[in-house]
């Protein structure tokens, strides 16, 4: 079976992004701070997860909608870097 959402430019950038962010996360959050450590893991999950899930209706307003939710957790991510 062949996933569309895989060649999607945006779902490899995003786990180009999701990479770097738990590399961060690894050295400098995980040791002081578990419980962040897992809700920054669980909303880099998210990001990817949204996107593959969006690609497997065949409706653009559904994926688009994905693809929303993905922002969003970029964006929760960033506000939990502060």
């Amino acid at each position: 079976m062949k996933f569309r959402f895989k060649s999607f430019k945006v779902y490899q950038d995003s786990k180009k992004f999701c990479k770097f962010c738990r590399d961060i996360v690894e050295k400098h959050i995980k040791k002081k701070d578990k419980a962040l450590a897992s809700q920054i893991e669980r909303a880099l999950n998210s990001i990817v997860l949204n996107i593959a899930e969006g690609s497997a209706d065949n409706s653009d307003t559904e994926f688009a909608r994905f693809l929303g939710i993905s922002i969003i957790d970029v964006r929760i991510n960033n506000g939990t870097a502060d």
